[in-house]
């Protein structure tokens, strides 16, 4: 049998070549992760950079003209727009095409709203109706005039009453079931300046005004009536005074975690277990206004700002945990301030200014037509609905245009 002879040099020259080649493959795959990388890198950066641009131009996509009536509301629910007045309110998901109309004489329409609810009362009268986007769900008849209403995102109502010598605070089902009442006078509890109600309907906060010994307070007082077997006996979980001071707002930003404003301060209060002051945020200069957005559980309030000249006022926004999460400038004297989506308008007159969460104007000037009543969201990126006393428009902001007249 003849032996078999192994080329050692041919085998060594074989290997060193795979290895070549295998490098080679190595440095290939790696620069086309790296251009991968960069390219990626570089299209955020871009799209960073669009995002926080600033929009000096604008145009009229759609126009929609409407009859001169101040008595119509517009608000933003379940990706569609309500539209509301004394005479009846509608539902419209594609915009101009109503869902649902119903028929109403209301006196002082006013809506109290959640993700999935709408509560539309009539203040100062006894009347109330629960709508979601399917249409009416539930409508109450209430034994005195209505002051305030809430709603849950499980569907349950809470209503402040103004008696004829002592008011009433009712909670109710969606299905139209007492939960809770309780009667309220003024030498015992004070005199009820608002209610919120908890996002899984178990827990009402209610800010009363007190006046013991000549010295004026709020108290915000917490019930829990989640366990309670009789309507007429609401656990209370606990409360604090605050000495000459009018709560007037408050929110839920989470089930267990609510917000209270004062004049120059804000409460954040943890109610898991007995209640307690978790944080207080302190506003030297005062609050002017307060906005947020409820189903995301952001808010934040504007003060005057005199730290930067020339600019009127200063803006912060927190998350539903209390961290502030945006501090920016607002130069304009406005009227009205609100969240549209996560975006920040201001407007006055036909005047307005849009910023984003964190801080940056997107657009700020004069809108053509007459004074802004309210800015709804709208599909597309920096698109609107912006609805003026006479029309309603589909506003679309952008970086190159011409000038208006």
């Amino acid at each position: 049998m003849a032996k078999q002879v192994i080329n050692i040099e041919l085998f060594t020259h074989k290997r060193e070549e795979l290895r070549r080649i295998e490098k080679r493959r190595i440095r290939r795959r790696r620069m086309r992760l790296l251009t991968a990388a960069g390219i990626v890198l570089f299209l955020l950066l871009i799209f960073h950079m669009i995002q926080q641009s600033r929009c000096n131009f604008y145009e009229y996509k759609e126009e929609i003209k409407t009859e001169e009536n101040a008595g119509v509301h517009y608000e933003t629910f379940a990706n569609g727009f309500l539209k509301y007045s004394s005479n009846g309110i509608e539902f419209q998901q594609t915009f101009g095409v109503a869902r649902w109309n119903i028929a109403l004489s209301f006196a002082k329409p006013f809506l109290a709203m959640s993700e999935r609810y709408i509560f539309l009362g009539d203040r100062g009268g006894n009347q109330a109706i629960l709508f979601d986007a399917g249409g009416e769900v539930q409508s109450y008849t209430f034994p005195y005039p209505i002051v305030q209403l809430d709603v849950a995102e499980n569907g349950n109502v809470e209503a402040i009453l103004q008696g004829e010598d002592c008011n009433y605070i009712e909670v109710y089902t969606s299905t139209g079931e007492i939960i809770a009442e309780t009667k309220i006078t003024l030498e015992e509890t004070g005199y009820p300046l608002t209610a919120a109600i908890s996002p899984d309907g178990t827990k009402l906060a209610v800010s009363y005004y007190v006046v013991q010994d000549l010295i004026g307070r709020s108290r915000v007082t917490f019930y829990d009536f989640s366990q309670q077997l009789q309507p007429d006996s609401v656990p209370l979980m606990g409360g604090f005074d605050y000495e000459w001071t009018l709560i007037p707002r408050m929110q839920f930003v989470r089930n267990d975690r609510m917000i209270a404003y004062s004049g120059d301060r804000i409460y954040y209060y943890a109610l898991s277990g007995t209640p307690r002051e978790a944080r207080t945020i302190e506003v030297e200069n005062g609050i002017e206004s307060v906005f947020g957005n409820k189903g995301k559980g952001t808010f934040g309030y504007v003060c005057e700002n005199d730290e930067i000249e020339g600019e009127n006022y200063q803006i912060c926004l927190y998350n539903k945990n209390a961290r502030q999460t945006m501090t920016a400038s607002l130069d304009m004297n406005y009227d009205h301030i609100f969240m549209v989506g996560q975006d920040i308008v201001a407007t006055k007159d036909n005047d307005c200014t849009i910023l984003n969460k964190n801080g940056k104007v997107l657009f700020q000037g004069t809108l053509e037509g007459g004074r802004i009543e309210k800015v709804l969201p709208c599909p597309g990126w920096r698109t609107y609905r912006v609805v003026f006393g006479n029309k309603i428009v589909k506003l679309k902001l952008s970086f190159f245009g011409k000038e208006r007249d």
